[in-house]
């Protein structure tokens, strides 16, 4: 029969939680060992295997602190007091710089935004039509104007210049 290998649990980001599995005993038979054989040849699957042993007994010998008795009243009497506290009372609680700490990231980004748009736009003026370009009295719009009539005058004299052409070329025939 042939014996299946293991590649090492720690070389790869998907099996690493297979060692603590093991530690914990949650492991099915087959696979703890399988991975019992794999830690009897790979150091430092056996280092870690070791090291969550000591932390798995260690956890197994802490005992906490027994609650007292009045632990629910003693803490009921510390939420009225709060909640009978004065309004000016809770007002500065609630302005105190550690409820605001989340807050100080979003405002920097909103103001590094506004910055960059105002500073962006702050280079483009905008022109208005009667703002004079040469003289006193002339505005853009005119300006515009007259260069467009000129525009159309110079296509009626193609146009009239093709017409002619045309028709000198139908009566020569």
């Amino acid at each position: 029969m042939t014996q299946v290998e293991m590649k090492c649990p720690l070389s790869r980001e998907d099996t690493a939680d297979v060692l603590l599995d093991y530690s914990a005993g949650r492991l099915d038979k087959a696979r703890a060992s399988l991975l019992a054989r794999h830690m009897e040849t790979c150091d430092a699957c056996a280092a870690f295997g070791v090291q969550q042993a000591a932390l798995w007994s260690a956890l197994d010998e802490w005992e906490p602190e027994p609650v007292s008795m009045d632990f629910n009243r003693r803490m009921w009497q510390k939420i009225d007091l709060l909640d009978a506290a004065p309004w000016h009372r809770r007002l500065a609680d609630s302005l105190r710089l550690g409820s605001w700490k989340p807050g100080f990231a979003l405002v920097a980004a909103v103001v590094l935004v506004a910055t960059a748009f105002v500073m962006d736009h702050s280079g483009a003026v905008a022109v208005s039509p009667s703002v004079s370009i040469t003289e006193p009295g002339v505005s853009i719009t005119e300006v515009d104007q007259v260069e467009k009539t000129l525009d159309d005058v110079q296509l009626l004299k193609q146009f009239d210049s093709t017409v002619t052409e045309t028709a000198a070329s139908k009566t020569a025939m």
